[in-house]
């Protein structure tokens, strides 16, 4: 079974961006928009659906501190959990932050967009390579 990828944004263009990329490539992939869905995702609570092991968590820095906050969260889970931080290319300062807070890749919006595909790819089917 491929890993589960959580997504942290609030704008719901990119969401549904990230949402629908990973549906098309067969993986399944669930919103996060504060600590506590965070949490409930990384520790698999059922919610009604689905929730497995997560292998990734993608955090849109357009959420400011609170993104930050959730990349220390997702760490302090699990250092191992792969961490993707993305935002816009004028916000060096929170790129770099993102970065002292655990981030594994810290990456530009445009840059992110272009590679999720292959991101999504990569860590779908990081819990498969584990075992």
């Amino acid at each position: 079974m491929p890993g589960m990828l959580v997504y942290c944004c609030q704008d719901l263009i990119f969401a549904t961006k990230i949402r629908s990329t990973a549906e098309a490539l067969g993986a399944p992939s669930r919103p996060a928009r504060d600590a506590d869905a965070l949490r409930n995702r990384l520790e698999q609570v059922d919610d009604g659906r689905a929730n497995g092991p997560v292998t990734a968590v993608f955090v849109d820095l357009e959420l400011g501190p609170v993104g930050l906050e959730l990349i220390r969260q997702a760490k302090a889970h699990d250092d191992a959990l792969a961490v993707v931080a993305f935002g816009s290319h004028v916000a060096a300062e929170l790129l770099q932050q993102a970065q002292q807070h655990g981030a594994d890749f810290v990456m530009p919006r445009s840059m992110f967009s272009s590679t999720l595909p292959a991101l999504i790819e990569r860590y779908a089917d990081a819990d498969e390579q584990a075992e």
